[in-house]
């Protein structure tokens, strides 16, 4: 536990310092805002694991956001992310149907989750970022666990091999769990078309167990001189409120924010 303090602490510090600018159309993000919306979702994760697994988590409104982060995240790996998804299983047949609603009402129109992370004077190049996030998303392993724990407090499952990655995760600020599988490379059921001006991209259909198409990601990165830009783009059915798409697109700034710390850091390494 100690050293799982340390860790996240360091990432909480090294986030503090780097030169981020977050926002969501013209609506900027400080760090602060991002702590403050991890914090109260951290809050209701520890409700929910208590609930669900019997975890004995007694997070309160005025802990330091590093103390909640490793509690949760320690019960997280003590659980298992098996466990986890298992606990899940109802919550997550019953979002996946509402998304094949979701889907069918929608007559094939599509909203996306828009954000946008720039990171001035960047230590590492949008190559080296994009190659590291790849095997983080794709590639199996303890260390991989953790970052996707850390990334995200509604984060619960991924597991991935060389071209696809399954995930359970609360998307949108609800409080129900999606499961799903993002097929890297492949684009069918998309509408976001690709931006020549990005050099690099990680664009994947997402679908459920039975091949049922139900989203997926286009993520661009690039680098503009000394500046590091990612535009995180998530699409949904398009009949989900508008609410939820803005929060997806918050759930994108704190997930990324955490996942390229982590990813200078192990360049500084």
């Amino acid at each position: 536990m100690d050293d799982l303090y340390t860790k996240v602490k360091a990432a909480e510090n090294r986030l503090s310092t780097l030169p981020f600018t977050f926002s969501i159309g013209a609506e900027h993000f400080s760090v602060k805002d991002l702590q403050e919306w991890q914090r109260r979702e951290y809050l209701k994760t520890a409700k929910l694991l208590n609930k669900l697994v019997g975890t004995d988590l007694k997070l309160t409104a005025e802990m330091p956001l590093v103390d909640m982060k490793t509690a949760v995240i320690a019960e997280k790996i003590r659980v298992g992310q098996d466990t986890l998804k298992d606990a899940l299983e109802s919550q997550t047949k019953l979002a996946n149907l509402a998304s094949k609603v979701g889907v069918i009402t929608s007559l094939k129109r599509n909203k996306v989750a828009i954000a946008d992370i720039y990171l001035d004077n960047s230590p590492i190049s949008a190559k080296e970022i994009i190659s590291t996030f790849n095997r983080m998303m794709t590639e199996n392993s303890s260390q991989n666990q953790y970052y996707n724990f850390k990334a995200n407090p509604n984060h619960f499952y991924s597991t991935g091999s060389a071209s696809d990655q399954t995930v359970v995760e609360m998307t949108g600020g609800t409080r129900i769990a999606n499961q799903f599988t993002l097929l890297y490379g492949k684009e069918k059921g998309l509408k976001t078309k690709r931006n020549r001006s990005f050099t690099y991209q990680a664009v994947g259909t997402g679908q459920l167990d039975d091949g049922f198409i139900i989203g997926g990601v286009r993520h661009e990165m690039t680098d503009e001189s000394n500046r590091f830009h990612a535009r995180l783009q998530v699409e949904f059915p398009a009949i989900l409120p508008n609410f939820i798409i803005r929060q997806h697109a918050v759930h994108l700034l704190v997930e990324f924010s955490n996942w390229l710390t982590d990813i200078v850091m192990l360049h500084e390494k």
